[in-house]
């Protein structure tokens, strides 16, 4: 809700903005659900299936992973932009959304199907990784996302109600996050006493049929219900590839907002493959199973706080503005991560054991609890980063909008998630190298000790360095709650004149 004094600034200088009503938000935010299934469902496992259960060479594993991502160079922007300029009855969004739906459920399932050869291997391994993993996120993803992101953009004109939105899209987001982490121990629940061999590459087989139905179930929502007004862009003229790409780059809050995300996400990726190691090696000390769950517990419970912020800090930012709020989350996400090493311990005092009401006397499960003190630092702060930066794309998308006079939403967020995935990119291309110089070994059931002090090491130096340097962009960031006022002003004045000067040559003809 818009305070009372903002209240009044906006009515005198523009219409109020559109409210979308609950209905629409939730099945647009739908979307976010498939989002994070596609994204996190189970291509996140392929280090700990392919290089932990099958023994496929770690620098191999991630180079493959990171080629989808410098392919995203290319392919996010070119889907941005030809969504932005695609003109049919079912609108720019809709055409786009579905094929990457049906990409992304069908390459979910085929990514758990390698070539098994016993010479050259690995090399017949990688290459099928590749193209599965290019199919999957620098092709479906793209497809679904960016055009699906870039609808939530143009849905409404509101400074407080954007923030809104996007709240509802990264709270389903967050659902799914309840389910993902549950990926690998289901997998290896349903291999029974194989696990410990199997690590759960057969059991993800079935459960990767699982996700991929759940991508479409909670895709097509958003497809078939979310509409767009398609007359307002049937006319509207097109403008091109590389008129698009230097109007973006020649954003100067747009760039801001990039350099701080490239920082922060690519000093998270490049030792975050570390966490699903120190679960399975340091504090269940090798136990796969015990470690899986307590994995899944751990992301459960950063999506249980995350659930729970995304309204509180949808209305700090109704108070204090979207860079304020943007500084504080940084803040304390430096905070939160900087705590693991205080936190991902396994001192016997660390696991609470606690008893369910049925079964044999004894039933119950094992908690690791510091651990959950960390998870919910991630899931208030750092998981409500998104949510604040995609309104503020929003905002950026209207300054653009003035020099321009073109809204090209999907071009926008095209540009600004694949920078995200180049720093991914190279992270990626770096996290299998940076695995085996700690000296893992997929062979050894207990890892030494000097591999594990490692993996901490690595964590509290890169994750909480990333925050602290992705502040000092924002910090210069200029578009405030009073400029996008004016912006908004100026193009409503602008849209009147047009439709005077249009109804005016009308009547002469």
């Amino acid at each position: 809700m818009i305070p009372t004094s903002q209240k009044a600034c906006t009515d005198a200088r523009e219409p109020p903005p559109v409210e979308v009503p609950t209905k629409t938000r939730f099945l647009w935010g739908m979307g976010g659900f498939s989002d994070a299934m596609i994204y996190n469902g189970t291509g996140s496992l392929v280090n700990v299936i392919y290089v932990n259960a099958l023994g496929v060479n770690a620098a191999l594993v991630n180079l493959a992973c990171a080629i989808p991502r410098f392919l995203d160079f290319v392919t996010d922007p070119m889907v941005g932009h030809l969504s932005d300029n695609t003109r049919t009855r079912w609108g720019r969004r809709r055409p786009w959304m579905l094929a990457g739906l049906i990409i992304s459920a069908v390459t979910t399932m085929l990514l758990w199907y390698p070539p098994h050869a016993p010479a050259g291997g690995d090399w017949r391994t990688f290459v099928y990784l590749a193209v599965m993993m290019s199919l999957l996120y620098a092709v479906g993803y793209a497809f679904f996302c960016i055009p699906h992101a870039a609808m939530g953009y143009e849905m409404t004109t509101g400074y407080n109600e954007r923030t809104h939105l996007f709240k509802w899209r990264f709270t389903l987001f967050a659902v799914a996050g309840f389910l993902n982490p549950w990926s690998l121990p289901l997998s290896m629940w349903l291999e029974g006493p194989r696990a410990q061999v199997l690590r759960g590459s057969e059991g993800i087989i079935t459960v990767s049929a699982i996700v991929a139905a759940l991508i479409l179930l909670a895709g097509l929502p958003s497809v078939l219900f979310c509409k767009e007004k398609v007359a307002d862009h049937l006319g509207e003229a097109k403008i091109g590839f590389l008129r698009a790409a230097k109007l973006t780059l020649d954003n100067k809050p747009f760039r801001l907002l990039v350099v701080s995300n490239v920082i922060t996400k690519f000093c998270m990726q490049v030792t975050g493959i570390f966490f699903a190691f120190i679960f399975l090696y340091h504090i269940t000390q090798g136990d796969q199973r015990a470690g899986s769950a307590y994995l899944a517990f751990f992301f459960n419970a950063i999506n249980v706080f995350s659930l729970c912020s995304m309204a509180p800090v949808a209305w700090l930012t109704d108070r204090i503005g979207k860079k304020n709020s943007l500084l504080a989350m940084l803040t304390m996400s430096a905070v939160a991560y900087a705590s693991l090493w205080f936190t991902f311990t396994n001192v016997p005092g660390a696991f609470v054991h606690i008893p369910l009401p049925w079964g044999a006397a004894g039933n119950g499960f094992s908690l690791h609890w510091p651990c959950l003190i960390t998870a919910a630092l991630i899931g208030m702060f750092t998981s409500t980063i998104p949510m604040i930066l995609n309104s503020m794309i929003a905002d950026v998308c209207d300054l653009d909008e003035l020099k321009s006079g073109h809204r090209r939403e999907a071009f926008y967020g095209a540009v600004f998630v694949t920078t995200d995935k180049i720093a991914m990119a190279v992270s990626l291309a770096l996290q299998g190298f940076l695995l085996v110089a700690s000296g893992f070994d997929s062979k050894l059931d207990v890892q030494p000790a000097g591999t594990i002090h490692f993996w901490l090491l690595a964590l509290i130096i890169t994750q909480p360095a990333g925050f602290l340097i992705g502040m000092l962009s924002i910090f210069i960031y200029p578009l405030s709650r009073g400029r996008l006022q004016e912006i908004r002003a100026e193009l409503n004045a602008r849209k009147r004149r047009s439709a005077t000067v249009g109804a005016s040559a009308a009547g002469q003809a």
